[in-house]
């Protein structure tokens, strides 16, 4: 009788756990495990751990810890996220006699659609080990009376540990689509999980692992102020289970003084129709993210659920390709502001600071001005002599230096009518003489991260070169750099003088 029962159990726990593929509550902080495209959705390396502790009615407890690690490329040129990298390592244990360790390796590629679209193909591959130790198992021989059982006793039996080792693959298609400021407003992804179908019996016996489709959605449906809510579902399907969980993710920002970095709260509310309902919170700031939530039973029929508590960490770095650049900046003095004269000019047009002057600079008096293409012409022209008489005709030469402030609001990159109009004329000019080039340097207040503010300045410099470029300028004639908030023109005590230092540098040369 011990045997046949030991059978038994052992052909319930197998069959429960291969009928299922389990996914966490908080399952952004374990998003490889809904799609292998997750390295590569993020320019930010994240290092993650979660903890779930599930009890049933049957007073097995369940333990899941799961750590992962990603990393995203970015390019060189232009820093967009071309690929990703990602790895997983899980641990579940069930009642001290199921196991399950697995470790996977993901990686990812990204298709640009535009500067806010992107579609990613991803691949994962993953080895997986279960074991069933009978040995954890209590028989009538290991009572004591008035005692309990005593687990060092021999409990009569000579059952030992099953095991079953095996590798499997999955791939998986996503979409997302970001607003200016770079934070996920919609998406959606597919993937198939273990479509190979390896033989994870563990017995002789041959037994297939069913696939697993794994589909998930959401989008941003409000915004008011510092306040959104992002309706989320994440549907899995494993042989004949079927599991929706749909819910709310309700977010509200927080600034904070300036000098500190804003954070955002997330309110989870979620519910798994014929299971359990879930309630969480999370904090995340630009490097770190935790969160915890409950899992409360909805039907008294599924035993399997009576109650769940989850904890999720994550810590979270830019990746950017000017790291190298900036800190050897960070090493540099800071330079001293920069003196300009008062100008009763509205502040939202573009600011212009010649930085090299010579006698085509003035025009005679009574005519009137003329356009920016036959001035950057005469100055080019003034410029190549004077140059060529030095002896350095081979380098580049730079023609002016211009200060664009473009209106820039807190945290965007958005051009104003004025920023368009100077750069509709700048474009004229650029299609007139192939051999002016353009150099785009962003910067930023001091509101908020270094690492934020690099990637923000580097935003603000892109957005204008994507501009040019769809009036017709060749992209290789445009360079873009970020400078974030390194080189300030002033100490940013005041709004005004935020506001100055949230700029583009925009330098125009000759190079034959």
């Amino acid at each position: 009788m011990k045997e046949l029962f030991h059978s038994l159990l052992f052909m319930l726990i197998a069959s429960t756990a291969m009928g299922q593929y389990f996914q966490f509550s908080q399952y952004n902080f374990t998003s490889q495990r809904v799609s292998p495209t997750a390295p590569a959705s993020s320019d930010y390396a994240t290092l993650g751990f979660i903890y779930r502790n599930q009890e049933t009615a049957s007073d097995i407890k369940l333990n899941s810890n799961m750590l992962s690690v990603s990393y995203p490329f970015l390019a060189r040129v232009d820093s967009r996220r071309w690929s990703g990298i990602g790895l997983t390592v899980m641990d579940d244990r069930s009642g001290g006699v199921f196991s399950v360790q697995e470790a996977s390796l993901s990686y990812a590629i990204n298709v640009f659609i535009n500067r806010f679209e992107s579609f990613t193909l991803g691949f994962k591959g993953l080895y997986q080990q279960r074991k069933i130790d009978l040995s954890g198992l209590f028989t009538g021989s290991q009572y004591v009376a008035d005692r309990g059982f005593d687990p060092t006793a021999f409990n009569g039996e000579n059952a030992g540990t099953f095991r079953s080792d095996y590798v499997t693959f999955s791939t998986g298609l996503s979409w997302q689509h970001v607003n200016k400021d770079g934070i996920r407003v919609g998406y959606w992804s597919v993937s198939l999980f273990d479509f190979n179908k390896p033989d994870d019996s563990f017995l002789d016996t041959s037994s297939k692992l069913p696939s697993t489709w794994v589909a998930s959605a959401g989008f941003r449906a409000f915004k008011e102020s510092n306040l959104s809510v992002f309706p989320e579902v994440l549907y899995t399907r494993n042989a004949a289970n079927n599991i929706l969980n749909v819910g709310l993710i309700t977010r509200c920002d927080v600034k904070g003084r300036p000098d500190q970095n804003p954070f955002h709260v997330d309110i989870l509310t979620r519910f798994i129709p014929g299971r359990s309902g879930i309630v969480g919170i999370q904090f995340h700031n630009e490097n770190f993210g935790i969160g915890f939530s409950y899992d409360f039973p909805t039907n008294r029929d599924y035993v399997a659920n009576i109650g769940s508590f989850e904890l999720g960490l994550e810590l979270r770095r830019l990746v950017n390709p000017q790291s190298k650049n900036k800190a050897v900046r960070k090493n540099m003095p800071a330079p001293k502001p920069v003196a300009k004269a008062a100008t009763k000019s509205p502040p939202q047009k573009p600011e212009i600071q010649t930085a090299k002057k010579t006698s085509a600079d003035s025009t005679a008096n009574g005519k009137s001005k003329p356009s920016l293409a036959s001035t950057l012409h005469m100055k080019r022209d003034s410029v190549i002599a004077h140059a060529k008489a030095g002896k350095v005709s081979h380098a580049p030469f730079e023609i002016e230096k211009v200060i664009l402030h473009f209106n820039f609001e807190f945290n965007s990159s958005e051009l104003d009518e004025a920023s368009t109009k100077y750069l509709d004329e700048l474009t004229g000019a650029l299609a007139e003489d192939p051999h002016l080039k353009i150099r785009l340097t962003g910067h930023t207040d001091n509101v908020g991260s270094p690492h934020f503010n690099m990637r923000l300045s580097l935003f603000r410099a892109n957005s204008i070169k994507e501009y040019l470029v769809s009036k017709g300028v060749n992209e290789s004639r445009v360079q873009t750099e970020g400078k974030g908030l390194t080189e300030p023109l002033n100490d940013n005590k005041t709004e005004a003088d935020r506001a100055k230092n949230r700029r583009v540098e925009l330098t125009i040369f000759y190079e034959e």
